[in-house]
C-alpha cells in the first residue's frame, strides 16, 4: 500500500514550518525545535518532507516549500542509514523527489537536483541505476525550464559522485552514451542549457574519463564554436574547460594554443566578473606547465602587459576604500571580521639537536633553517596567512589577485625573460598620479621579486628608496603593499646592507615598517608586523644593534592593537625571539618584552581562543630567554597547568557523556608546547615548578600520548624529550607507562603521522640517553621498531631516520651486546642517514654507541665497512674521546682487513683519504 500523507498532520507540519521563518525569534527557535524532535522521533517525517516540497498548495509560500527541500537534503546525509532500513520510505523519496525537477522555480529545482546528488553520494549509483537515464531523459524534454533542473542536477551529481562512474564498466558504459547527447544539448537555443550542458562535461576533463576523451576534438569545436556566446554563463564555462584541458590533455590544446591565449587574454576584459576570473585562471595555469615552456615564451609579450593591466584595483575596489574611514585603529574588530585561530603544530625535533624550532619555520635535519619561499597558491592569497599582501582590502580570490599571483609564477618559471615586457610599464606606473596604479607596480614588483630579483639589481637601488617613501603614503593600501613588497626584498636588502652600509636601505627599511606597525589604519598595522617578520627572518643577527628600538616599537602595539592583529604581532614577535633570542637575555629587553606579554596573557580566559597565538609566542620567548624568564615562571606555569588539566577533564567527561562539547584540542596543544618552552628555557629549575604544582603532570602527559589527535601525541612527546634532557628524575618513574605508549608510535609507515613518529623516536633516544642500563628492558621492541625506519626503502622524511638512527646508536651505549646481533641488518642505512649532519651532541652520543655495537661485533660491518670509516672521515671536528675510539676501531680493522688500501681506503675520496690518514694515522 503506498503511503499518503495524514491531513492534520501535514496541516501541522506547514504551520511548524511557516513559524521556522517567522521575523519572531521565540516563535521560531519553538519552531525549530519541533522540527528536530520530529526528525529524532517521527519515522516516516522524511515522507511528509517530501510532500510538501513537491506537492504545493495554491498559496503556499516558495521558502516553506524550500526549507522543507532543505531539511529533506541534510537528513538524507546524515541519517541514510535510517532511511534506507525503510524500503518503502526510501523508494518514495527517489519517485518524487524527481518531480521537483520540473517545478517552474529555480530555488526548488536546485534544491531537489541537490537531494538527488545526496541520495546517490550516501547510497551510490548502483543501488538506484535508474537515476540517470531518467535525469537523461528529463533533460531532453522539449521544455527549457525542465531541462535546466535536469542538466543541474546532473552537473551536482558528476561533481559529488562521478568518481564512482570511473570505477565501473556499467558506469562507463551508461557515460559513453552520454557525452554524445551533452555535445547536442551544448548547442541548444536556451542558453543555460548551453551552460549547464558545458558544466557536465567539465565534471570529467580533470578526471580524463576515457567516454570523454573519445569525443575530445568534438567537445573542442563546439567550444570553439560557443566562444563567442552572448552568455556570461557559457563563456565562464568554457574558460574552465580550457583551464581544465591545460592540466589533463595539454597536448591537445597546443595547434590552438595562440587561439586560446588571446581568447582568454579578451574574456579577462569580461564585464561579468566570474568569465573575467577564469580567464586569468588559465594564465594562472599556463604560468606552471614546464612542459609548455617554449610555446608559451613566444606569447609573454602580449600576456604579461594584460597581467600588469588587471592588477590594478577595480573601479569599485577603489571607490569603497576612498570612502573609507582609513584610520580605524581605534575602532574594535567586528565579531565576523575575527576569524577562528588555530594552533600551529610544534615542528618536529630534529638530529641537529634544534629542539626548540620555532612552530613557524622548517628546518632541514641540520638545524639549517629552510627558505620556504614565497610563491603565491590561492591560499596564499587568504587573509589568514601572514604574507599574503592583499589582506583583507579585498577579502575574495578575484581577478587582481588572480593576475598577480600568475606574475609571479612566470617570473619564477621565466625569470629575466619577463622583464622586458614589465620594467618599462612599471617604471612608469611607479611615479603615476592614480593611486590605485602606483599601488599596482609596486604588487607587481613585488610579484616577480622572488624569480627576478638578479635581473632587478640594476633597478632596485633606485625603486627600494621608493617603497620606503611609499611607506608614508596617504592611502593605506600603498602602505599595506609597500610593507609587503620590501618583505619579498628583505634578502636582497641585508645582503647588500654589507656592501653600502645600514644606513642606506636596511634601516630606512626597518624604521619604515615598524612605523606601520604602529599605523593607524589595522590593515597597514597587519602588513607592517607581516613585512617586519618576513624582513626579520633575513636579517636575523644583524638586527641585534637595534634591538631596543625594535621592543620599545613592537610592544607600542600592545596598547594600539584591536583583538585581530594581535595574532600577527605574535607571529612578528616569535619571529623575532626565534632569529635572536640569544642577544635578548639582558634585563634592559626582558623588561620591555615581557610585560606588555604578561598582561595580555592575564586579561585572556583560560577558554578564549585568543589564546592560542599567545601560548606560541609565550612558547618561544620562554625556550629563548632560559633561566632569565624564571621570575615570570611560576603563574605562568601554574595558569598552563590549570588549562591543560581542566582541558583533559572535559575530554574525559565528553567520553562518558555525548552531551558534553569536546573541548578544542588546540588549548591542549598549545599548552604542551609552552609547558615545553618553559622547560627548555629554564632547564634543571623547572624541576622546582613541576615538584610543587598541585597537577599530576606525568599522568596527565600519558593520557596526552593517548590521545587520538596527532598534534596532541606530537607535543606530549616533545615535551617528555626536553624533560628527559632537563628533569629526569621527574620522569624516571614513568618510564615503563611511557614506553607502552611510546614504541607503538615509532611508525613510519604513515606520512600523516610522521611528526608524531619523529618526537616519539627522538624522546626514546633522550630517554635512553638518561636511563643507561635500565632501558635494556625496551631494547628489544625499540629496535624492531628503529631498524624499520632507518631501513625502510619508501619515502621517510629524512629528519625521522636521522633521529632513529641516532637513538639506535644512544642505545649502544648502555646496551651494545644486545644491539651487536642485529648490526649487518642496518649498518649501511645508519652510515648513510648520519654521515652528512653536522656535529653535535646528539652525533657524538650516536657515534660514540655506535663504536661500542662495531667493537661487540667487528664482522656486522663486512658489507659496509668503506662507509662506515666514511662517515668517521666526514666527522668534522670529534671530541677527543671520539677520536680515541674511531682510531682504535680503525686500527682494529686495517689489521683484520688483508688488503686494507684496496678493499677500504681506496674507495674513499681524496678528501676523505686524507682526513683519516691525518687524523688517526691509518
Amino acid at each position: 500500500m503506498s503511503w499518503s500523507p495524514e491531513p492534520q498532520y501535514l496541516q501541522e507540519l506547514r504551520r511548524v514550518f511557516a513559524e521556522s521563518l517567522s521575523k519572531d525569534n521565540y516563535a521560531r527557535g519553538q519552531a525549530t525545535g519541533m522540527l528536530e524532535e520530529a526528525r529524532r522521533y517521527r519515522p516516516d517525517l522524511n515522507n511528509y518532507l517530501v510532500h510538501i516540497f513537491v506537492s504545493p498548495t495554491a498559496d503556499e509560500d516558495i521558502n516553506l516549500r524550500a526549507s522543507a527541500g532543505l531539511m529533506l537534503k541534510n537528513n538524507i546525509l546524515t541519517q541514510y542509514d535510517r532511511i534506507e532500513g525503510s524500503t518503502e520510505m526510501l523508494a518514495y523519496i527517489k519517485e518524487n523527489i524527481v518531480g521537483g525537477l520540473t517545478q517552474p522555480v529555480m530555488i526548488i529545482r536546485n534544491i531537489a537536483g541537490s537531494a538527488i546528488s545526496a541520495l546517490v553520494a550516501r547510497g551510490g549509483f548502483k543501488k538506484w541505476p535508474e537515476v540517470l537515464p531518467k535525469l537523461l531523459a528529463i533533460a531532453e524534454y522539449d521544455n527549457a525550464m525542465v531541462q535546466e533542473g535536469a542538466l543541474g542536477a546532473l552537473s551536482k551529481l558528476f561533481e559529488d559522485s562521478g568518481y564512482q562512474l570511473d570505477e565501473d564498466p556499467e558506469g562507463q558504459q551508461i557515460l559513453e552514451f552520454m557525452m554524445p547527447r551533452f555535445l547536442e544539448l551544448a548547442l541548444s537555443a536556451s542558453a543555460k542549457v548551453r551552460a549547464q550542458s558545458i558544466m557536465c562535461l567539465n565534471q570529467f576533463i580533470l578526471r580524463k574519463t576515457p567516454a570523454l576523451l573519445v569525443h575530445i576534438d568534438v567537445f573542442l569545436a563546439t567550444l570553439f564554436r560557443l566562444a563567442v556566446d552572448p552568455d556570461p554563463n557559457v563563456r565562464r564555462n568554457i574558460c574552465t574547460a580550457f583551464v581544465m584541458l591545460l592540466d589533463a590533455r595539454a597536448d591537445k590544446l597546443v595547434p590552438h594554443l595562440n587561439g586560446i591565449v588571446d581568447y582568454t587574454l579578451h574574456c579577462m576584459g569580461d564585464d561579468d566578473e566570474q568569465v573575467a576570473l577564469e580567464a586569468g585562471e588559465f594564465f594562472f595555469s599556463l604560468a606552471e606547465k614546464q612542459e609548455l615552456k617554449d610555446q608559451t615564451l613566444t606569447f609573454l609579450p602580449k600576456i604579461i602587459p594584460v597581467l600588469l593591466r588587471y592588477m590594478v584595483y577595480s573601479e569599485s575596489d577603489v571607490e569603497r576604500f576612498e570612502s573609507m574611514n582609513e584610520d580605524d585603529a581605534d575602532m574594535e574588530d567586528k565579531a565576523e571580521d575575527i576569524k577562528p585561530t588555530y594552533a600551529k603544530t610544534r615542528d618536529a625535533h630534529n638530529a641537529g639537536g634544534t629542539s626548540s624550532d620555532s612552530q613557524s619555520e622548517k628546518r632541514d635535519p641540520n638545524g639549517i633553517q629552510v627558505d620556504d619561499g614565497d610563491d603565491f597558491d590561492e591560499d596564499d592569497f587568504d587573509d589568514e596567512d601572514d604574507d599574503d599582501f592583499m589582506m583583507d582590502m579585498s577579502p575574495d580570490w578575484n581577478l587582481r589577485k588572480c593576475s598577480a599571483a600568475a606574475l609571479d609564477i612566470f617570473a619564477s618559471s621565466y625569470h629575466e625573460s619577463i622583464l622586458q615586457y614589465s620594467i618599462p610599464t612599471l617604471q612608469q606606473n611607479i611615479v603615476s598620479p592614480e593611486w590605485p596604479v602606483r599601488e599596482s607596480a609596486i604588487l607587481a614588483f613585488g610579484a616577480v621579486a622572488e624569480g627576478c630579483v638578479d635581473g632587478l639589481s640594476p633597478f632596485l637601488p633606485e625603486v627600494i628608496p621608493s617603497f620606503v617613501q611609499a611607506l608614508n603614503d596617504p592611502m593605506a593600501p600603498i602602505r599595506q603593499i609597500s610593507c609587503w613588497t620590501l618583505g619579498r626584498y628583505s634578502s636582497w636588502i641585508c645582503f647588500r646592507s654589507a656592501d653600502v652600509g645600514y644606513e642606506k636601505e636596511f634601516i630606512p627599511v626597518l624604521q619604515g615598517l615598524l612605523k606601520c606597525c604602529l599605523d593607524n589604519n589595522k590593515k597597514v598595522q597587519e602588513a607592517g608586523c607581516s613585512g617586519f617578520a618576513n624582513f626579520t627572518e633575513q636579517a636575523g643577527g644583524l638586527l641585534v644593534p637595534y634591538l631596543v628600538y625594535i621592543l620599545r616599537n613592537l610592544t607600542l602595539c600592545f596598547q594600539k592593537y584591536q583583538s585581530k592583529n594581535f595574532t600577527i604581532l605574535y607571529d612578528a614577535l616569535q619571529t623575532l625571539v626565534d632569529k635572536v633570542g640569544y642577544a635578548m637575555k639582558s634585563k634592559e629587553y626582558i623588561d620591555l618584552l615581557l610585560p606588555p606579554l604578561i598582561e595580555r596573557w592575564q586579561k585572556l580566559s583560560d577558554d578564549d581562543m585568543n589564546l592560542f597565538p599567545l601560548l606560541e609566542c609565550l612558547s618561544s620567548v620562554t625556550a629563548a630567554l632560559g633561566e632569565q624568564f624564571a621570575p615570570f615562571a611560576p603563574p605562568v606555569f601554574h595558569r598552563a597547568m590549570t588549562i591543560l588539566q581542566k582541558n583533559l577533564m572535559l575530554v574525559q567527561e565528553s567520553m562518558n557523556d555525548p552531551t558534553i562539547e569536546v573541548p578544542d584540542k588546540d588549548f591542549i596543544v598549545t599548552t604542551l608546547d609552552l609547558l615545553d618552552g618553559l622547560v627548555q628555557g629554564l632547564g634543571s629549575l623547572a624541576a622546582q615548578l613541576i615538584n610543587q604544582t598541585e597537577y599530576p603532570l606525568m599522568q596527565m602527559l600519558i593520557m596526552c600520548m593517548r590521545d587520538p589527535v596527532d598534534e596532541v601525541r606530537q607535543s606530549a612527546f616533545a615535551l617528555i624529550g626536553d624533560m628527559a634532557i632537563s628533569t629526569f628524575d621527574i620522569v624516571k618513574p614513568y618510564v615503563a607507562a611511557i614506553m607502552t605508549e611510546l614504541i607503538p608510535q615509532i611508525d613510519s609507515s604513515d606520512p600523516s603521522c610522521s611528526a608524531v613518529c619523529n618526537n616519539a623516536t627522538w624522546a626514546a633516544g633522550e630517554i635512553a640517553l638518561q636511563l643507561g642500563e635500565e632501558i635494556r628492558p625496551f631494547v628489544g621492541p625499540l629496535m624492531e621498531k628503529l631498524v624499520v625506519v632507518v631501513a625502510v626503502r619508501g619515502y621517510v622524511e629524512q629528519t625521522i631516520i636521522e633521529n632513529a638512527a641516532i637513538t639506535i646508536g644512544r642505545l649502544g651505549i648502555s646496551c651494545p651486546d644486545m644491539i651487536a646481533p642485529r648490526l649487518e641488518a642496518f649498518a649501511g642505512y645508519w652510515c648513510k642517514a648520519l654521515r652528512m649532519i653536522r656535529d653535535t651532541e646528539e652525533k657524538e652520543t650516536a657515534f660514540k654507541g655506535m663504536c661500542k655495537i662495531v667493537a661487540a661485533n667487528p664482522t656486522g660491518l663486512r658489507d659496509c665497512l668503506a662507509e662506515f670509516v666514511e662517515a668517521i672521515g666526514l666527522y668534522t671536528e670529534p671530541t677527543q674521546e671520539l677520536v680515541q675510539m674511531f682510531a682504535t676501531i680503525l686500527e682494529g680493522y686495517k689489521n683484520l682487513v688483508p688488503d686494507w688500501q684496496a678493499v677500504v681506503m681506496n674507495r674513499l675520496s681524496p678528501e676523505v683519504r686524507e682526513s683519516i690518514r691525518e687524523r688517526y694515522h691509518v
